[in-house]
């Protein structure tokens, strides 16, 4: 009489663990990267008919962690880079290499400033250490390039006249 053979997975039980390692090991890999790379972000993009609209492409963006925060300031000195006096203010997922967002100045003609910095650990603050020096990357319209403290405001104003406004802002880390 012909015994029915045991299947092989239950005498050789090596094939199984083998599988079951490599298998916990990509659903842990899966697990370790961020949601925002494993979808991709869609792209923020002004629409070309907003005469207020100013769309700005932030370089040399060294990670995809955290967010972007940009805020626009009007061209009054006085309140430049002050606390609640910002026009107009977004945040968005910081893509490495190049993020794209859309602000929007109050009318269509005039002339303003945009700083912004990456908030990579998504605290909502632009971080300093004791010595006031800044540990996030930051950046200002017209790229003013490095200070000690901020640019005069004068370095960083640009016009709108009532077509859509296209600035690259380039962002500076200090340390890391």
């Amino acid at each position: 009489m012909i015994r029915p053979r045991a299947r092989t997975i239950l005498r050789n039980p090596v094939p199984l663990a083998v599988f079951a390692v490599a298998a916990a090991a990509l659903w842990l890999a899966l697990l370790a990267i961020p949601a925002a790379s494993r979808a991709e972000t869609p792209v923020q993009v002004c629409e070309v008919s907003d005469p207020t609209a100013i769309q700005v492409t932030v370089e040399k963006v060294r990670s995809s962690k955290g967010l972007i925060t940009a805020v626009l300031y009007s061209d009054n000195p006085d309140t430049f880079l002050k606390r609640g006096a910002r026009l107009d203010r977004i945040r968005v997922d910081a893509q490495e290499g190049e993020t794209q967002l859309c602000l929007h100045a109050p009318t269509a003609a005039g002339r303003y400033t945009v700083a912004l910095y990456h908030d990579e650990n998504g605290n909502k603050e632009f971080d300093r250490d004791f010595l006031g020096i800044p540990t996030e990357g930051y950046g200002f319209s017209q790229n003013p390039g490095f200070r000690f403290g901020k640019p005069d405001q004068d370095e960083t104003l640009f016009t709108i006249d009532g077509a859509l406004t296209t600035l690259k802002i380039s962002i500076l880390y200090l340390q890391g």
